[in-house]
């Protein structure tokens, strides 16, 4: 399976660069937070991406993680991250489409943050990896929220047809779905996997151009991200922790 997406759409420059950054140290958060309380445990990634979270986890993990796998499709971003990234003997990169990937080996963690609305069959990701989690082992996911507060607003203000609709931005990151807090959780029960988290990523109340506007201080840029945990259904996206069910 092949990713379609504009290679700009993930450089600055882009309209909402800014907001996925935004996004993607939300949900880095989410995952610090979440695995403070483990020691030498195994972690397993859904791609590079932007490469904040990759990057965010090698740094702040740091010696408690003792085996890291990353999973990515291309093998020209594999060869990009090993030039610009310094590699900890724990981390291993892998070329495989998530579709086809596996292995025999059981992950504490693995994090899936912004790919289930990438790729054609979320549910088939997500049971193919499901069976990947070690014993007590948790899934963090990680998704755009169709019932965003701006989107809920703007629809409600006749400037979008359908809070599900993908805009040209979507389709230019490479967007197939739009989640929101029913659909998800929908999703993952389907998989035989029970939540049991959930924190809002990136409290929106407006759109980019009009935030942007505001001028805002980057307190309360900090603290609208921090009041957002606590709000999962309104946020601009998602983040959750499952477990296999009990």
């Amino acid at each position: 399976m092949t990713i379609e997406q504009d290679s700009t759409a993930y450089m600055p420059g882009f309209r909402f660069y800014d907001d996925n950054l935004r996004l993607l140290h939300a949900a880095l958060e989410q995952m610090i937070r979440r695995t403070r309380n483990l020691q030498h445990f195994s972690m397993l990634s859904l791609g590079v991406g932007h490469r904040v979270t990759v990057h965010g986890l090698i740094e702040r993990l740091g010696d408690r993680l003792r085996d890291y796998l990353i999973v990515e499709g291309s093998e020209s971003i594999i060869e990009m991250f090993r030039r610009e990234t310094p590699v900890p003997p724990y981390v291993r990169l892998e070329q495989s489409y998530f579709e086809t990937f596996e292995t025999d080996r059981r992950f504490d963690v693995i994090e899936m943050g912004f790919v289930l609305e990438h790729v054609a069959d979320p549910g088939l990701v997500l049971r193919r990896f499901s069976t990947m989690l070690a014993q007590q082992g948790r899934i963090m996911i990680a998704v755009p929220n169709a019932h965003s507060l701006h989107r809920k607003i703007g629809f409600q203000a006749g400037l979008m047809p359908d809070v599900h609709a993908l805009s040209e931005a979507d389709r230019a990151l490479g967007h197939q779905h739009y989640f929101d807090p029913v659909s998800i959780q929908a999703l993952i029960e389907s998989c035989g996997l029970e939540v049991v988290g959930r924190a809002g990523l990136m409290l929106k109340p407006f759109t980019s151009d009009q935030l942007a506007s505001l001028k805002l201080d980057d307190a309360i840029v900090q603290a609208m991200d921090e009041v957002g945990f606590e709000l999962p259904d309104v946020c601009n996206g998602i983040f959750l922790e499952a477990r296999a069910c009990q």
